[in-house]
């Protein structure tokens, strides 16, 4: 035998002349395949230039002196190419893809080795049975190998938990993912003990929820809401039932108005007792419409003893309330530019001096829903101005006490009232109407003296009653 097995390197023969030649030779193939460090494997021309010592895989396809050399290993020696052939096993790094290679079944392949893992894997720190892998460094990175990559965290059924847990000295402190269920949620601790969910997103809808509140943002609404306001509440509570409502109507109106109501619609339910007025200075975001309903089969049981304004556009009903005032200047109710308001069963008290039950003076839409109850005077019953419009059909009006009025009621400065097939029942003292400035009255053919009162109603300068 005058070659060795492996590397194929020649043997110094007995008696062999020129001994030299052969060592030098074998010498040569040890520098060409010891360390094998190619510089490409994609050249298929021999370059014109190469360096002593320059080694490459040739590629199918190579031309000239590398020609019918397809997987072997070409080195630069002495000023000529030499060729060695691989064996199984070689392995080779390539330097411009910075990849290692080995020679396997007839062909180089990127390089891949079965090595045992431990269950266990401590790195600049020791693993234990629960933390199978831990790593101490100030960082850890997860990249591609040319495309995008995931980290996948899998639990067995959904009441199980996968997540990540972020830790102060070791006591958690925020942890999101799937915990004890298939919603993807963010909880936070102040103590390790206690969690309070910040985000909660429905698997089925893709919709996040805010358990705790947010700042800066709107609750959506997904259905009509309605909020209940009790005496004995608490503006503290959240309104949403019975058993937590509000103390206040402005706390569930301001509450509202801080809603996002996406074309939904809502109510707020006063319970039977004495609750103070409020204001709806805007309407609900959203295009919704705000209900203000009380008791609607005996209105008296709900007692607003101050007004309830309407402005900048509010869309709202109110009914089912008793409104009686005490101070003066206030209106029961008060209609601003572009309201409408809808009005529905209701019983007007007395109101103070100089104020009205129903009083606008801007453009606004007024519309009367249901029949009422008048048992209190006021300076107007109906006072309409600016442009506004009240109308009605087949209403009720039933008066009792005989309530005094300065004037029933009243429009100016191209306000209208329109009442059609209005039915009044019961009387009241003072004049009954005052049309004036333009101002219009409707009563579809009711003769003068169909609006309760005890004297006659006027209608100076271009007022109109019909």
């Amino acid at each position: 035998m005058d070659k060795t097995d492996n590397l194929n390197i020649p043997y110094i023969l007995p008696s062999q002349a020129q001994k030299h030649v052969t060592h030098n030779e074998a010498i040569r193939a040890l520098d060409a395949m010891l360390h094998l460090a190619v510089l490409s494997r994609a050249v298929t021309t021999p370059p014109e230039n190469p360096t002593g010592g320059d080694r490459y895989i040739v590629p199918s396809g190579a031309t000239g002196a590398w020609s019918g050399r397809e997987t072997s290993v070409a080195a630069w020696q002495d000023g000529a190419w030499a060729f060695y052939a691989p064996r199984e096993g070689w392995l080779a790094h390539v330097l411009d893809e910075n990849r290692m290679l080995v020679f396997k079944a007839g062909g180089w392949t990127a390089a891949a080795f079965a090595v045992a893992i431990p269950d266990q894997v401590g790195i600049n720190t020791s693993a234990d049975a629960t933390n199978r892998l831990a790593v101490a460094a100030p960082a850890s990175l997860f990249t591609n190998t040319g495309a995008g990559h995931q980290l996948k965290i899998n639990k067995a059924t959904v009441g199980d938990t996968a997540s990540l847990l972020y830790q102060t000295a070791w006591s958690g402190r925020a942890e999101m993912g799937l915990a004890g269920n298939d919603a993807f949620s963010i909880k936070v601790s102040a103590d390790g003990a206690t969690f309070r969910q910040a985000i909660v997103i429905d698997p089925a809808t893709g919709r996040p929820a805010f358990p705790s509140g947010a700042q800066g943002l709107r609750e959506q609404l997904t259905a009509d809401r309605t909020y209940h306001v009790a005496p004995a509440g608490s503006d503290g509570n959240d309104g949403l039932s019975t058993s937590a409502p509000f103390a206040t109507l402005q706390k569930a109106i301001d509450t509202a108005l801080a809603l996002d109501c996406a074309r939904h619609d809502v109510a707020i339910q006063l319970a039977d007792g004495t609750h103070a007025g409020a204001s709806v200075s805007r309407p609900l975001l959203g295009n919704g419409r705000l209900t203000i309903r009380g008791n609607e089969t005996t209105p008296a049981s709900v007692v607003l003893t101050g007004g309830l304004s309407f402005a900048n556009g509010v869309h709202a009903k109110v009914s089912g309330l008793r409104i009686t005032i005490t101070t003066d200047l206030i209106h029961a109710l008060s209609v601003g530019n572009g309201v409408t308001l809808r009005i529905g069963r209701m019983e007007f008290g007395a109101v103070g001096a100089n104020a009205d039950h129903i009083f606008c003076d801007n453009p606004c839409k007024i519309l009367l829903e249901d029949n009422y109850t008048i048992t209190g005077g006021a300076r107007r019953h109906m006072n309409i101005g600016g442009g506004g419009s009240l109308s009605g059909t087949g209403r009720t009006f039933t008066l009792t006490g005989t309530p005094a009025f300065t004037q029933f009621a009243a429009t100016s400065h191209c306000g209208t009232i329109a009442l059609s097939s209005a039915i009044v029942v019961g009387s009241a003292t003072g004049s009954r109407y005052i049309a004036d400035t333009n101002g219009v009255i409707n009563t579809f053919g009711k003769a003068t003296t169909f609006l309760p009162g005890s004297t006659a109603g006027t209608n100076p300068a271009g007022g109109i009653y019909a």
